[in-house]
């Protein structure tokens, strides 16, 4: 199973959840949405993601062009510039 984890940036879990097992399927896209608290600013947030398998959970490495931290993790922000 895929768990999915965003965290604030004292390292505090907001939401975590999974997708169901098997998925995503190889070349395919799967979505998922997180319902923050009212007021909390997504942008400087972390997520991360593991692998469970059999009750143990093991990183995984986000394929992006972004830059990840040194445990994998992605801090969100915006990709889309303001055009003027």
């Amino acid at each position: 199973m895929l768990r999915v984890t965003v965290e604030d940036e004292n390292r505090r879990v907001l939401k975590s959840g999974c997708l169901d097992a098997g998925y995503p399927l190889p070349g395919k896209i799967r979505q998922a949405q997180f319902v923050l608290p009212r007021a909390t600013k997504w942008q400087g947030l972390r997520m991360r993601a593991e692998i469970e398998v059999k009750g143990m959970r093991y990183p995984v490495r986000w394929a992006c062009r972004q830059k990840l931290n040194e445990d994998g993790s992605l801090i969100l922000r915006p990709n889309l510039r303001r055009q003027v």
